[in-house]
């Protein structure tokens, strides 16, 4: 079943939400890079990169900010 939503959840509320940015890619980020993004197609595919890559991070907004902790995919939180 595809991913259907990337969120930061702290203290039960939706604080951040991966969605694309303004060139219609969701940007990852490696652990400790802040730069040189993999730009990715869909949540699907953000998923996979952020369990893969232990301590990566996606931008989410509002504030288009990286986020590494407190991820949950589809409501189950990833670390």
């Amino acid at each position: 079943m595809p991913v259907a939503r990337i969120e930061r959840v702290i203290g039960g509320l939706v604080t951040a939400w991966a969605e694309p940015g303004s060139d219609g890619y969701f940007a990852c980020h490696h652990f400790g890079s802040n730069v040189h993004p993999a730009h990715l197609s869909s949540l699907d595919e953000v998923a996979d990169f952020l369990r893969s890559h232990l301590g990566s991070g996606v931008r989410m907004n509002p504030g288009w900010v990286k986020i590494v902790r407190n991820i949950h995919i589809d409501g189950v939180l990833l670390r």
